[in-house]
């Protein structure tokens, strides 16, 4: 599809740098025989036209390159500004303008918008034990997850450090909840470091349901709170921002530990 936008948009400036070669060669040249009519009219005139339909393709090459040359870096830069170079998933930036959108999209049609926020369990562990290297594969490892166990509609992003997010609309309260422990069951299911013993890599997270007038920022604040409550509850779990630290005697959403 890119493909062939471009050789239409090589096509339109082309024909754009032709037309106007040919009439900015015609009409001095014009003028200058309506002063001096002893030239030569054809010859004058089938010059005026070849000339510029000869030399204007390769000027249209030209100035189409650096403009495609402008495009690309424009694209490379839009990238590397809204990307994680690590996992390849949407950093900060990014996220708060899809969640954004996608938060405007849940109130018009009447869907629940959850934001969650979810951090590696032990990870100083991690790079204590296996190294940075092996601490970035399980980063990469463990943002592929997210992705894809977070909806199609939704967005999941590194937030920084072991960190990430999550934000996506669901049907009810009842669907929002399972779609936040399907993220912690995914990473507790299908990430695992080989040792003595084997380390199991979990995640910790905490979600937070939008009600009328919350703004992005108070919803990802809520769910920090929530997710220091599910750090503080034994790790592996998703907990609901709503609900009370489990010191205080609330239920938490536990997973089995492996």
């Amino acid at each position: 599809m890119r493909d062939l936008t471009d050789l239409q948009k090589a096509l339109a400036t082309g024909a754009a740098i032709t037309v106007f070669s040919v009439l900015a060669t015609f009409v001095p040249v014009y003028i200058w025989l309506q002063i001096d009519p002893v030239i030569d009219r054809p010859s004058i005139y089938a010059a005026c036209i070849l000339l510029p339909a000869l030399i204007s393709p390769a000027c249209s090459f030209f100035i189409l390159r650096e403009r495609m040359r402008v495009e690309r870096l424009a694209r490379e830069n839009h990238r590397l500004a809204n990307t994680d170079e690590l996992t390849g998933l949407p950093n900060r930036r990014a996220f708060f303008v899809a969640a954004g959108g996608l938060q405007a999209a849940a109130q018009e049609a009447g869907l629940v918008f959850v934001c969650a926020i979810a951090d590696i369990d032990n990870f100083k562990r991690v790079n204590d034990d296996f190294g940075h290297e092996t601490g970035d594969k399980v980063l990469t490892s463990v943002g592929g997850i997210l992705r894809a166990a977070t909806p199609k509609s939704g967005v999941i992003a590194r937030l920084g450090g072991e960190e990430f997010a999550m934000a996506a609309a669901f049907a009810d309260e009842a669907a929002a909840k399972d779609g936040c422990e399907a993220l912690v069951s995914a990473v507790r299911r299908e990430t695992s470091l080989a040792g003595e013993p084997p380390l199991g890599v979990t995640i910790s997270l905490g979600y937070s349901l939008a009600g009328a007038g919350d703004t992005m920022s108070a919803l990802l604040s809520r769910a920090d709170h929530a997710l220091y409550r599910a750090k503080h509850a034994g790790k592996n779990c998703a907990l609901d921002a709503q609900q009370f630290s489990p010191l205080h005697g609330a239920s938490v959403v536990r997973l089995a530990r492996v």
